[in-house]
């Protein structure tokens, strides 16, 4: 009987939505869920807060998907709330439900618990 290591991981996205490693970090975090490990956190920084904007009532594709993938696993989407406001002058009307507004002290609590962190 194998003795399968499960492991805690928070996940950094920087990139923007449009950006080839927005992709690459979902698909890690699939892989990630697929292989039996937990994701605790995504947190989104810098052009990576973009994610959580909606136009009407749409989001990007790559953000519709992580979406749908923290639904099924349960993992908070967090995005950077000094970015959202100071960086890209957005308030919470702009952004959608499913992301949760928060700052470094929540991403580096989440890290500080777990036992991987990538960032994208």
């Amino acid at each position: 009987m194998t003795n399968k290591l499960v492991t805690d991981i928070v996940l950094s996205v920087h990139s923007a939505p449009d950006d080839s490693r927005s992709l690459l970090a979902f698909h890690y975090a699939q892989a990630a869920l697929t292989l039996g490990h937990r994701i605790q956190q995504v947190f989104f920084y810098e052009a990576g807060v973009l994610h959580g904007q909606h136009m009407g009532t749409q989001v990007t594709p790559v953000a519709a998907e992580w979406l749908k993938l923290a639904t099924q696993h349960d993992i908070p989407l967090v995005l950077c709330a000094t970015v959202v406001e100071q960086d890209y002058q957005l308030s919470e009307a702009d952004l959608h439900d499913g992301f949760a507004l928060g700052g470094l002290t929540e991403f580096s609590m989440a890290a500080a618990k777990a036992e991987r962190v990538m960032q994208f």
